[in-house]
């Protein structure tokens, strides 16, 4: 079956996570919208046209920059059995088991129509045609070849009853990832691909473990290939990723999730790191979410909660919002770095192949330099950034590609 993950402009909204990856490859809980969606069908992404052009770039060769991979470009006749099911997903559907079982029910049913939240379609079901020529093939060819779901609204589907979840808000992101996390490392646990080797710690094949380890509460599923250092406390729900180095004496405390091939140390709650991200030393990552290649300073610390123990407030272009949560800490964008005994204010966020140092303001914007240029800071561009990642993806045995550098030229501002 096919599963269109397409990107609306609401992505726009959830800066700075969204500059250099699809809203549908942000992990929340232990999974990326896109995995979770593959246990229905196989899954293709419509997006942005940088992220599209570097999807097609990087075809099979390697793992795109956000670090998931790049699944073939849409180009097979949408033409199948008569009655076939094309199953459309907004890319700010929040993966979660119960996405899984509410989409799963709709393909059940093989009904025509959408889903919606408010104005927004957040999926639809569509019937494909034998010979492509019927009025769904041609709204998911103008899908397709837009990324607008217009032509999917303008079929007059009726409303479907189902409730799915949609990212509204940057903070939505990190209260998505709490309430999903039980649920979608249960549906991991349940694949059978790991052994309970103590209880609540879940191993899957090649995990090296040095003890002694403590879990004090489970579940805690390790992927394979991971090595967990001597003296680490791990208080569950806890997911660790492929490839993941855990120091010794970390403390991995509830809903964290760390995606493949990072390197962490210290103290983390509540929090996504995305692949290839380092946070080896001592310093507090606490309900926050690090985008991919991103190095954590030694000291780095998030501020969590407001010393006036209020909700945070985030800033935006079109004003204040109240996020109405106690407990928020940064966001931080791909490629950004932290010098050592950094301090990120509650809420903070932190764009794309940013650096920043010392007090942080709340909101740091794309490239931007704030250790180098005096009070005002300065801008890197986008040969500089593709310089520091080409040094990190080495230490990763990964080689930069011109695709690398052509996303981060498009994005740069400057």
């Amino acid at each position: 079956m096919q599963v269109i993950v397409f990107e609306d402009t609401g992505v726009e909204r959830l800066w700075p996570l969204t500059t250099l990856r699809p809203a549908c490859d942000i992990t929340i809980g232990a999974q990326t919208l896109c995995q979770t969606l593959g246990h229905i069908g196989s899954v293709h992404r419509v997006v942005r046209p940088p992220l599209a052009r570097h999807l097609a770039a990087i075809a099979d060769s390697r793992v795109t920059l956000w670090g998931g991979l790049a699944a073939p470009p849409v180009d097979e006749p949408l033409m199948s059995r008569h009655g076939a099911l094309t199953v459309i997903v907004n890319a700010r559907v929040v993966p979660s088991r119960a996405t899984i079982v509410a989409i799963r029910s709709l393909v059940e049913a093989g009904h025509r129509g959408i889903v919606r939240d408010g104005d927004t379609i957040a999926a639809a079901i569509v019937h494909r045609t034998a010979d492509g020529a019927g009025a769904d093939d041609a709204a998911l060819r103008h899908l397709i070849d837009t990324g607008s779901p217009e032509g999917v609204a303008a079929l007059g589907l009726g409303t479907l009853d189902c409730g799915l979840e949609l990212l509204h808000e940057p903070h939505d992101i990190v209260t998505a990832h709490e309430w999903a996390m039980p649920g979608l490392l249960a549906m991991v646990i349940d694949s059978g691909r790991y052994d309970e080797v103590q209880p609540g710690l879940f191993v899957a094949a090649d995990v090296t473990l040095h003890e002694p380890i403590v879990i004090r509460r489970g579940p805690v599923v390790v992927e394979s290939g991971a090595t967990i250092g001597p003296f680490v406390c791990l208080d569950g729900p806890v997911f660790i990723g492929p490839g993941v180095r855990v120091n010794p004496h970390a403390w991995i405390r509830e809903a964290a999730a760390i995606a493949a091939h990072c390197r962490v140390g210290g103290e983390i709650e509540a929090s996504v790191m995305e692949p290839f991200s380092n946070k080896p030393h001592d310093g507090y990552l606490g309900h926050s979410h690090l985008g991919s290649w991103v190095n954590l300073a030694a000291g780095t610390i998030t501020g969590n909660l407001k010393v006036s123990y209020g909700t945070v407030r985030l800033k935006h272009p079109t004003g204040t919002v109240d996020t109405g949560r106690q407990f928020l800490g940064a966001q931080i964008g791909d490629l950004a770095k932290t010098a050592i005994n950094t301090s990120l204010p509650c809420g903070s966020r932190i764009g794309v192949a940013a650096t920043v140092g010392g007090a942080v303001p709340d909101v740091v914007p794309a490239f931007h330099n704030q250790l180098m240029g005096g009070v005002q800071g300065s801008a890197t561009t986008a040969a500089q950034a593709a310089t520091v990642l080409e040094r990190m993806m080495a230490r990763r045995g990964l080689s930069i590609l011109p695709a690398d550098r052509d996303l981060l030229e498009a994005v740069c501002p400057a």
